[in-house]
């Protein structure tokens, strides 16, 4: 009964334990993570321009927006900038408050006017951006809320082309100095593992500008530089490798 007891379990340990053939195929594996980067123009300039008023009654602010905004869009049509679009229109009430004094009934606020605001947004060539940008003031903008540039969406796409490609070099050369000072050799590559480009730097300039109608016609139009965006892509490569043949 011992002898058939001793059996099984060494049947079970020999049945549990990886082979040899099995241990002897596990690759070696060495893993590096090679990076590239690429530096482009900013040839586009995205623009919010805004339209606001104020007034004591709503139905006038509306209408002031209203107009103002229609003339500005009709222009920047004729421009032909790319992606024009409201992004948001909003009004509201002003309040007068009243002090309470003790003993009293608090009042109600009061309302005394209203502001309204139309935000547009568009994108044009950076040397043309600032005449468009002047002329839309002109004709009834009366805030500049944002502006940042950027490259085509062509010249970004052909960017992080050429930083993946950088990138898989540069991790190559790695895996090959490495396994090189180690006197080991390159026999597959395992794995590829290719991150999402990283977000790049666009230059940008936020302001809040208000203009009186007389200074309209006398403003000089603005000078924009549209800089440059950096392009980045990562690449992390599982490189199989075995002995040199002189060892």
């Amino acid at each position: 009964m011992k002898k058939n007891f001793f059996t099984i379990i060494a049947l079970f340990v020999a049945a549990t334990l990886p082979a040899q053939d099995q241990l002897s195929s596990t690759p070696s594996l060495l893993t590096v993570k090679g990076s590239g980067e690429v530096r482009i123009e900013n040839t586009l300039a995205v623009v919010q321009l805004g339209f606001e008023s104020a007034g004591p009654d709503d139905a006038q602010v509306r209408a002031d927006i209203s107009g103002r905004s229609a003339t500005g869009m009709a222009a920047l049509k004729k421009e032909d900038v790319q992606r024009l679009r409201t992004t948001s229109i909003n009004l509201n009430p002003q309040f007068q408050y009243h002090e309470t004094k003790p003993g009293t009934k608090p009042q109600p606020p009061k309302i005394t006017g209203y502001i309204g605001r139309l935000h547009i947004t568009f994108s044009a060539p950076v040397e043309d951006a600032g005449r468009i940008i002047s002329l839309a003031l002109k004709l009834g903008a009366n805030s500049l809320s944002s502006l940042l540039t950027e490259p085509t969406e062509e010249a970004r796409r052909t960017a992080e082309d050429e930083a993946l490609t950088l990138a898989a070099q540069d991790a190559q050369g790695q895996a090959a100095t490495l396994l090189a000072a180690l006197k080991l050799k390159q026999t597959a590559i395992h794995s590829i593992n290719a991150t999402d480009p990283s977000p790049s730097h666009r230059p940008a300039l936020r302001s809040h500008m208000m203009m009186a109608d007389a200074e309209k016609s006398s403003a000089p139009d603005l000078g924009i530089e549209g800089g440059e965006s950096v392009i980045r892509r990562e690449i992390t490569v599982e490189v199989e490798f075995a002995p040199s043949d002189g060892m």
